[in-house]
């Protein structure tokens, strides 16, 4: 491969913007590198490269390099035709609003599975049902978020059910249960492949693990479903 167009992906095991990123260089076959890292402990060439210290971050070549998952996304899809995004310029700028308000409803959920604080809990779960409500009903006569088409809008949407279906199989509730066209969709874009290979073998694994490891309010409401004790009927997960 010419190094001027390698690409070298530098990601998080479990972050979910990293997810959609890979989830795309898959989708579109993409050959590529990956580094991953610890984002508690940050090497310094990374420090180097990305300003804000986030990841995703993609390298190019051997100096350019991209960073936010919706940039990447786009510039992926860009190279390998046929695109998943519009060439009209409103439906464009309307598919951009959307990555933004997946990228807002990923952070909720990760808030809610990671929340440390019984009142913030409460507070990410009364929003992932309002967001819920709210796709539940653009989904209303249409197969993908954008009509019958797959597009990068629907890649973007995937971290968000690979972590409720992880959560599905630790606990006995579902959090989707009152939402059939979410639920539908869901199933349907998680099946894809490139959703099965866009995310690391042990992603369920380091997430159940950091759930436990900083002592979440999940993990303190239902300690049996992730000790693999003796489990009770029903969990507290979404009582009152």
């Amino acid at each position: 491969m010419d190094k001027r167009f390698k690409h070298t992906l530098v990601a998080h095991k479990i972050c979910p913007f990293s997810m959609k990123v890979l989830t795309v260089m898959r989708h579109k076959n993409v050959k590529f590198e990956i580094k991953f890292i610890e984002t508690h402990n940050k090497p310094e060439w990374f420090i180097r490269i990305s300003p804000l210290g986030n990841v995703p971050v993609l390298i190019i070549g051997e100096e350019v390099v991209l960073s936010e998952s919706a940039i990447i996304m786009e510039y992926i899809d860009e190279i390998t035709p046929p695109k998943l995004m519009p060439d009209d310029p409103l439906q464009k700028a309307l598919d951009r609003a959307k990555f933004e308000y997946s990228n807002e409803i990923i952070r909720n959920l990760y808030s809610f599975i990671f929340s440390t604080e019984q009142e913030k809990f409460v507070r990410q779960k009364e929003c992932l049902i309002k967001h819920f409500k709210w796709i539940e009903e653009q989904l209303k006569d249409k197969k993908f978020i954008n009509g019958n088409e797959l597009s990068l809008v629907d890649l973007s949407f995937v971290p968000l059910f690979v972590a409720l279906n992880m959560l599905k199989s630790t606990l006995p509730c579902d959090m989707l249960k009152d939402f059939k066209r979410l639920k539908i969709y869901g199933d349907m874009i998680t099946s894809l492949p490139c959703s099965k290979t866009g995310r690391v073998p042990d992603y369920e694994f380091l997430m159940i693990d950091g759930i436990k490891t900083q002592n979440t309010v999940l993990y303190r409401s239902n300690p049996c479903y992730f000790n693999n004790d003796s489990k009770p009927q029903g969990c507290c997960f979404f009582r009152n």
